[in-house]
């Protein structure tokens, strides 16, 4: 029986391999555009939408409510040098281009201090087989089955490299263990997609992968006119894999 209770995808993988639940998000281009030079003191719109992205991410330890406004006080510079910090770029307190940057980029919504290593959700969910086979049940508009296929492919076959599991498109008309839909806000399956996330996932042993249809979404994110769009691959299943992904995956499957 599987567990039911749904992992929203980790930046890592398909998560009913690995990892731990939340959801994948980002703020949207629109909210944040205005913001760049934003310091303490000033009164911008959209600064609320960074004061809530930084708190889902740990950067406050108390609770906002009260001050869920666009001003830039002395709370949301301690929380944005903290979290500048975290990414390693210049630690000005103020909203730069890199900060910007960093908030636009998709990522899982573990909050920070929860993320630098691999760890297993409630227990060591994991299948209980190690060759897995895939589909395509539909899509969003601008992708059909044959552009999806060599994305997922290539990602599929990343973690197959550096780990004892094997992926294969199943074959036509056949039902596969790991099922990929894309579909909107509200797709039936009792956790519509809400506040941004980008797709979810099912802890083992339910192989439902459901991305968000209402993004706009690119297999290709370097291309000219691309670069707001989210990365299918990136979010779905990862370009690039780190220490810590490969940690993780052979901790469960190698043992």
């Amino acid at each position: 029986m599987a567990d039911k209770f749904p992992t929203q995808l980790f930046g890592a993988f398909l998560l009913f391999f690995v990892l731990q639940p939340f959801v994948i998000k980002s703020l949207e281009f629109e909210s944040v555009q205005n913001l760049e030079g934003a310091q303490k003191g000033d009164v911008v719109n959209g600064l609320n939408q960074i004061k809530k992205y930084l708190h889902s991410y740990g950067y406050y330890h108390h609770d906002i409510e009260d001050t869920l406004d666009d001003r830039f006080d002395d709370s949301l510079e301690s929380a944005l040098k903290a979290y500048q910090d975290y990414l390693g770029i210049d630690v000005t307190g103020k909203i730069d281009s890199d900060t910007i940057k960093g908030v636009l980029t998709p990522r899982c919504g573990v909050p920070d201090h929860l993320v630098s290593n691999y760890s297993f959700p409630g227990g060591r969910y994991k299948w209980s087989f190690r060759s897995f086979t895939w589909t395509v049940q539909n899509s969003v508009d601008v992708f059909t089955e044959g552009e999806l296929t060599p994305a997922l492919t290539a990602a599929f076959k990343s973690w197959a490299d550096v780990s004892p599991l094997e992926f294969a498109k199943a074959e036509e008309d056949t039902e596969g263990v790991i099922e990929i839909r894309f579909f909107p806000k509200d797709h039936g399956d009792g956790n519509p997609f809400e506040d941004g996330a980008f797709a979810h996932a099912y802890f083992p042993e339910d192989g439902r992968l459901h991305f968000n249809a209402a993004w706009n979404w690119t297999f290709d994110p370097t291309k000219e006119g691309e670069e707001n769009k989210a990365d299918v691959q990136s979010i779905g299943i990862k370009r690039d894999l780190t220490d810590d992904d490969k940690n993780g995956i052979n901790a469960l499957y190698r043992n």
